[in-house]
């Protein structure tokens, strides 16, 4: 008995010193082969990490290979409520792929290496059943589409129209699921199935862009003030936009919109649907500074519309950039320094030049009485000298900016100054201090701007 108790201790032992499954360098398990499964390896200083490791790693792999090959064509085109083969029309469809909506992901292995004390796991995901879940969920998805395109042919034949094109913008979404899940279906089983998926997709596409047609010939869209207002870059237009919705002259209520800028840094006041009255108003806040005499927002149905060869409903607004800057800063700068007795200067010549670059007029706090400035920016600063290697000085600036309303002196916003991003050196003590001005400016600048934008024309 104790013989076999000693055995017992000793295989124990070996056990624990055994050499590396073969796995975790090639990283492959013979019976998990490529041709019916996608594995990747992990690691990590947990089981729970190394998992994580492999399922992250699955997933890029699952992306690299969707984008090499993502490209849904659009195979028919409106003319005149008739549709033709279109020529090498190509949408590129960029699928984000998130785990946790694909089922059958497992970890088949697991190993702790006691020597690095690293834990190891394989994770597969069997290509032929993820293929058929995916096509039962496409085909789902296609189950939905026709229904509801049925309901909301019903909704408008019977005169509830904000109903029916409101359900047809929401079900134009869809398609964007459908077609990501279709190319993700080719990922797993490229396959005849997924041929016919296509060809399937192809038809209800081509079904759904043909009601389009009549739908969006009904529908008309107006600016009864106008679509121009002379503006400026740092105020946008003065006043709100007034958009409305109609189908055959009855108003669209309570219809999803959306705002559509030339460029992304526009900053825009919309209402997510229509009012009661089929109205939105549209507050054109900022734009960004361009050599452009206009800048142009679209506003239209929020439809999704990359698979569809119907233009979606909309209006043109235009601001007419001929007025001058009108929004004014005093500059407040009280930056404590041992070494450098012009910093404060320094500190106020950077940031006025950043604040011109974006068209603000500046004046210092000595050009003019408060009160005179839309916006009071107040930089309250001290200079930390750190020792260096010999005469080398390190500097950081510790503080805040406060930016305030020069009207009402309400503080709108303030910002701590990151001393560690300040920080500058291997230089004199005062040439130390003025680099760490620098990186000031840069430190505070997104916070800074993006606070004035948001804030303009409010006191």
């Amino acid at each position: 008995m104790r013989n076999i108790f000693l055995l017992l201790i000793l295989v124990a032992s070996f056990s624990a010193h055994a050499a590396n499954p073969d796995w975790i360098s090639s990283g492959v398990i013979q019976e998990f082969n490529d041709q019916r499964y996608i594995t990747a390896l992990g690691e990590g200083s947990s089981l729970e990490d190394a998992g994580k490791q492999a399922y992250a790693r699955l997933a890029e792999q699952i992306k690299v290979s969707i984008s090499s090959q993502s490209n849904i064509v659009q195979e028919y085109r409106s003319t005149s409520n008739k549709f033709e083969k279109s020529e090498n029309v190509d949408i590129q469809i960029r699928t984000q792929v998130d785990l946790s909506d694909i089922e059958g992901i497992q970890i088949v292995e697991r190993f702790h290496q006691e020597s690095t004390n690293t834990y190891f796991a394989f994770a597969v995901l069997n290509k032929v059943k993820t293929a058929t879940r995916l096509e039962f969920k496409v085909e789902g998805l296609f189950e939905q589409v026709r229904s509801q395109l049925e309901n909301i042919k019903g909704d408008i034949a019977s005169g509830q129209v904000s109903k029916g094109v409101s359900n047809l913008v929401k079900t134009s979404h869809v398609f964007e699921e459908i077609a990501s899940t279709v190319e993700l279906h080719q990922l797993f089983g490229n396959s005849p199935s997924n041929g016919f998926l296509r060809d399937d997709m192809f038809q209800l596409i081509g079904d759904f862009d043909q009601y389009l047609s009549g739908v969006f010939s009904q529908i008309a869209v107006s600016a009864p003030g106008g679509t121009e207002q002379s503006g400026s870059p740092e105020l946008g237009a003065p006043a709100p936009y007034e958009v409305s919705f109609s189908f055959n002259g009855q108003p669209l209520k309570n219809i999803p919109v959306r705002a559509r800028a030339e460029t992304s840094e526009a900053n825009i006041d919309l209402a997510n649907n229509t009012s009661k009255q089929g109205d939105v108003s549209v507050l054109i806040r900022s734009v960004p500074y361009s050599d452009k005499e206009k800048n142009k927002v679209v506003v239209e149905l929020d439809l999704y519309a990359d698979l569809f060869a119907n233009a979606v409903p909309g209006l043109s607004l235009f601001v007419l950039l001929n007025r001058k800057s009108e929004v004014t800063i005093r500059l407040s700068t009280r930056v404590k320094s041992e070494h450098h007795d012009f910093l404060d200067i320094v500190v106020s010549d950077n940031l006025a030049s950043l604040l011109s670059t974006q068209n603000y007029q500046v004046i210092t706090e000595e050009e003019a009485p408060s009160g005179q400035a839309d916006y009071i920016l107040e930089i309250k600063g001290t200079v930390v000298d750190l020792a260096g290697i010999g005469s080398l000085r390190f500097s950081k600036i510790s503080g805040v900016v406060r930016i305030k309303s020069g009207e009402s002196k309400r503080v709108i916003k303030t910002i701590r100054i990151d001393a560690n991003a300040t920080k500058a050196g291997a230089l004199s003590n005062a040439d130390a201090a003025e680099k760490a001005a620098g990186k000031l400016i840069e430190a505070i600048q997104d916070q800074l701007l993006s606070t004035l934008e948001k804030n303009l024309g409010r006191s």
